[in-house]
């Protein structure tokens, strides 16, 4: 499954600046798709899809605001906006040239049943150079692996689960 923003003059599906450089001009507005693409068969009359949207600098205003919403420093699609996989909207770079600016994107595409099966999900990170950005880009890391530290502390909960039952079984 590929999550990618269209726009102006390609699109994209790998994290690269280069792609977006042409965006970051100061105050300059882009039209841009956010779509999530899938092999997961799309349902007629049923959800079909779902995004969250960060980005750290500019202004985003969606087309149809009544598939999306602003939540919790982002973007997200509404419960009408799931019935698509692709949603339209325009960013206006900020003021400011000399800054770099992050997107990241959350995508699921969704088969319509109600449940997780079958459905599927991705991320894409990139961050955007300005037009007199000077420095190194440091790329956003969207993996979603779970570390040792993760699984050490999952492994705790379950042996702490497990003591309990005993406990209470004895």
């Amino acid at each position: 499954m590929d999550v990618c923003v269209t726009g102006v003059p390609q699109t994209v599906r790998t994290p690269t600046s280069l792609a977006f450089q042409h965006l970051l001009k100061a105050m300059k507005p882009s039209t841009l798709t956010l779509v999530v693409e899938s092999d997961v068969a799309i349902q007629t009359n049923s959800s079909q899809g779902g995004f969250r949207l960060l980005v750290s600098a500019g202004e985003i205003e969606f087309v149809n605001v009544n598939h999306t919403q602003e939540l919790e420093d982002g973007w997200t699609h509404t419960g009408e906006g799931n019935a698509q996989r692709a949603w339209n909207f325009t960013w206006i770079s900020p003021q400011d040239n000399t800054s770099s600016v992050e997107f990241i994107v959350f995508g699921n595409a969704v088969n319509g049943n109600g449940n997780s099966m079958g459905d599927a999900w991705n991320s894409y990170g990139v961050t955007i150079p300005g037009s007199s950005f000077e420095g190194t880009l440091i790329q956003p890391d969207v993996d979603q692996s779970y570390s040792l530290t993760d699984f050490s502390l999952i492994l705790g909960g379950l042996i702490a689960i497990l003591v309990c039952l005993y406990v209470v079984v004895k």
